[in-house]
């Protein structure tokens, strides 16, 4: 990431992406857990196991307009969220692939899913030694689900006012209209709990495993809370250092400064291959950003299924990854979800030149302009190279290549452009088709159809679990073969740390420190 303007606007989009910034508040995954990868000590890769460490310093991303670490109304990318997600408990989270329970103990619905009961667990205390109850959930749920918070939009659909605590540990949580997914698309997405009555976060208060020790000027520092009812964290005192520069967070730990940097660039990964004084951490699919060009299936050409099917055939997905990504990522099948749950058993995307020859022809397609810019490193490169891939299936491809904050300037004409390169954060399918795919949603860059939007919307509204699982498998494949997406790589978390360091956790592509370790 580059200091100055351009940061912030990047900082801005990937903010609405994880916020669900949508018109309808259909919800989008933010970086609450998910696909894990582990550093190799607690993956079982190193031979031994670690020992705790008293102190761990950190460099993390971080946007010069965020100003309040621990924040849950204000929480952007990197520092920010880091330090959120290591003061406050969660009621659920995604953990190595999967839904699970943190502080809720169950989450049911009604016979029409009108209505969510969630129990939380027992015994659980704040900070400041106060239990967690109820009320502070209903407080929480709130709070997060009312503007200025900027997850609002993640509680759209929920009837706030009409959430209620039955008794110390039950909540009832009525919806607007009755959703199915009401755990993965919105208490899985963002449910930080903190006490009742909190409305000013400069000394947050949650349950989690830090608690907040003290901030100067960008460095948050945090310290264990011994007494987690999660267990006693491995690391007694987390720096978190904020850092607008992918190279300058490397050279911090190169230099020594801290002991883990967070979000190097691919560049900084090869050169750093073989240097044994530190391990580079690859993300995998599950934690990365899924580039795409985005074909709008409302405006010429791309009204023409056969255009699309064309673009899709005429990529080489594999030389994009291997060229604009330097490797260090993995090829998309135009899809979002890939290794998180409910991904749909689709076929890898083979090129095809002589189909993609053929049906351009027969569309009558001979030129094409693409919208792009520099979104996220590499995205220039792919755009180049796809005019070099398109020429060999005889159609002309312009770039118009627009900085980071024109790209961006106004979302709400994100939808009006025919082709243009974009990019998601990887999630769960069925929360991705939710929000962006929807026709109000200012991020449905790929114009779906109005009888694909009424598939989506009884698949939300179905509550038995496997029945809503195969009705977003079909939606999958419909996009699989229809969509506007030519989602083309995985762009991986890339990590780096000195050497013996391991049990860091990345979950979605945020970092957890709790159960780090150092060299045995």
């Amino acid at each position: 990431m580059v200091q100055g303007q351009g940061f912030d606007r990047r900082a801005l989009l990937r903010l609405s992406l994880l916020a669900g910034a949508t018109a309808v508040g259909a919800p989008l995954l933010s970086s609450c857990g998910g696909g894990n990868a582990e550093t190799p000590a607690a993956a079982g890769q190193s031979g031994q196991a670690g020992k705790p460490l008293a102190t761990l310093s950190v460099s993390a991303p971080h946007a010069v307009t965020d100003s309040e670490a621990g924040n849950p109304l204000a929480t952007s990318i990197g520092a920010t969220l880091i330090v959120m997600r290591h003061v406050y408990d969660s009621l659920m989270v995604l953990d190595k692939g999967e839904y699970k329970y943190q502080l809720a103990e169950s989450v049911t619905p009604n016979a029409d899913a009108s209505e969510w009961t969630i129990k939380i667990r027992s015994g659980v205390t704040f900070h400041d030694g106060k239990p967690v109850r109820a009320a502070d959930v209903v407080h929480s749920l709130r709070t997060v689900g009312t503007k200025p918070s900027n997850r609002a939009s993640v509680y759209a659909m929920v009837n706030l006012p009409g959430v209620t605590a039955v008794d110390e540990l039950t909540v009832k949580v009525p919806l607007l209209v009755p959703r199915g997914d009401f755990k993965e698309s919105v208490l899985i997405v963002f449910s930080p709990v903190f006490p009742e009555g909190m409305t000013e976060f400069s000394k947050p208060i949650g349950s989690g495993p830090y608690k907040l020790a003290e901030r100067n000027g960008t460095t948050t520092k945090l310290v264990a809370n011994e007494q987690y009812w999660g267990g006693k964290p491995t690391v007694g005192e987390l720096r978190i250092v904020g850092v607008a520069d992918a190279a300058a967070r490397l050279s911090a730990l190169k230099a020594g400064q801290v002991d883990y940097a967070i979000g190097i660039s691919a560049t900084g990964a090869k050169t750093e291959t073989a240097n044994t004084a530190l391990t580079i951490i690859r993300g995998g699919a599950a934690n990365s950003n899924a580039l795409s060009f985005a074909m709008n299936q409302k405006l010429a050409p791309f009204d023409n299924p056969k255009v699309r099917k064309a673009v899709r055939l005429a990529v080489d997905r594999k030389a994009l990854v291997d060229n604009a990504l330097l490797g260090q990522g993995s090829t998309a099948d135009d899809v979002v979800g890939k290794n998180l749950p409910g991904y749909a058993d689709l076929a890898e995307r083979k090129r095809d030149l002589d189909q993609a020859r053929a049906l351009f022809a027969e569309a009558g397609v001979t030129k094409l302009t693409l919208r792009t810019g520099e979104l996220v490193a590499g995205m220039m490169n792919a755009s180049k190279l796809l005019v070099q891939q398109l020429k060999e299936a005889g159609v002309e491809l312009t770039l118009e290549e627009l900085s980071v904050d024109a790209f961006y300037a106004d979302i709400t004409t994100l939808a009006t452009h025919p082709f243009q390169a974009f990019y998601y954060v990887n999630r769960p399918a069925a929360v991705h088709l939710s929000a962006v795919t929807h026709g109000k949603a200012p991020f449905n860059v790929t114009g779906t159809s109005a009888d694909y939007q009424a598939k989506l919307a009884k698949a939300q509204a179905t509550p038995e679990d496997a029945a809503r699982g195969k009705a977003f498998g079909e939606l999958q494949k419909e996009f699989y073969e229809q969509g506007g997406d030519v989602l083309w790589g995985f762009q991986e978390q890339l990590d780096a740390s000195r050497a013996g360091i391991g049990g860091v956790r990345i979950e979605q592509s945020v970092q957890l420190f709790d159960r780090a370790t150092g060299p045995a």
